[in-house]
């Protein structure tokens, strides 16, 4: 498919449904007011360890880069660190990962590595700075590693933690914490992060819309609107596929604007994904 003539078809300028992360179509929803602000006044007021659960799907990758680039902006007051991967098996791959993130120099022996971290931690609380520490996947973080973790939370002084952790996760999380009730003590905060509200459904549909500089209500009317909110179940991801496999059925039929007909396709395509229409069509 030739996407100049598929933007062109709907007088588009991007492709408004694309699922790879992109700063420009982050739509704030309440959902996420709701956890940046919980995860935001943790990290100011140095409580430590701060935990955001949610389905695959339902906006945490968004949600960091909210966050991400509220505390770039600040670089005089925070230290920020974000790993997308922390699955590595040992506690010295995992310190490894942590202090290159940070930019500083590692080294193979942990507790030098460990040192190395402390030493970076208390040169930053001196110089006023908040460090954040932001662990996307959590999940997939090691039983080893969970415990060291619960060790980095106990660097501080009398007052504050030295170091803000944030763990960004699947519901899945919660039963490793069954099994380490240290770690879970230490756990100051929490959030989840529901699927969307139709009312926000809709009005991400439309941000995305609007910055790829087309006209919602024309390629995606009314008439629809209730159709895919139930097909995707209100997951943000799950809402951009189905449009997006939506308006390639429509650009493939030659129509101007999504219909009842070019979901209903795409759904019957997507259907291993769960999507599904109402016995009633959802109309």
């Amino acid at each position: 498919m030739d996407l100049s003539l598929y933007l062109k078809h709907f007088g588009l300028k991007l492709a408004p449904f694309s699922t790879s992360p992109d700063p420009q179509f982050a739509y704030d929803t309440r959902e996420h007011q709701l956890a940046v602000a919980k995860v935001a006044y943790s990290v100011s007021e140095r409580r430590g360890i701060f935990l955001l659960m949610g389905e695959v799907g339902t906006g945490k990758t968004t949600l960091s880069q909210l966050l991400l680039n509220s505390w770039e902006e600040d670089p005089d007051t925070y230290m920020v660190a974000h790993i997308t991967d922390p699955s590595a098996a040992t506690p010295a791959a995992f310190l490894r990962v942590v202090l290159q993130a940070f930019g500083i120099e590692t080294t193979r022996n942990l507790q030098d590595l460990k040192d190395r971290l402390q030493v970076f931690l208390i040169e930053q609380y001196q110089a006023g700075k908040i460090v954040v520490l932001m662990l996307d996947e959590c999940q997939t973080i090691s039983r080893a590693n969970l415990d060291l973790l619960q060790t980095l939370s106990n660097v501080q002084t009398q007052k504050v933690k030295l170091i803000q952790i944030i763990l960004l996760g699947q519901p899945n999380f919660a039963n490793k914490l069954t099994q380490k009730p240290a770690l879970k003590s230490r756990i100051t905060g929490g959030a989840n992060l529901n699927p969307l509200t139709y009312d926000d459904a809709l009005a991400m549909l439309r941000y995305r819309v609007e910055v790829a500089g087309g006209d919602f209500d024309t390629i995606l009317p009314h008439e629809v609107h209730k159709t895919i909110y139930n097909a995707g179940s209100g997951v943000p991801r799950e809402l951009c596929v189905l449009c997006d496999a939506a308006l390639v059925n429509a650009f493939a039929l030659r129509k101007k604007a999504v219909d009842l007909e070019c979901i209903r396709m795409a759904v019957d395509d997507l259907k291993f994904k769960g999507f599904r229409l109402s016995r009633e069509g959802d109309i």
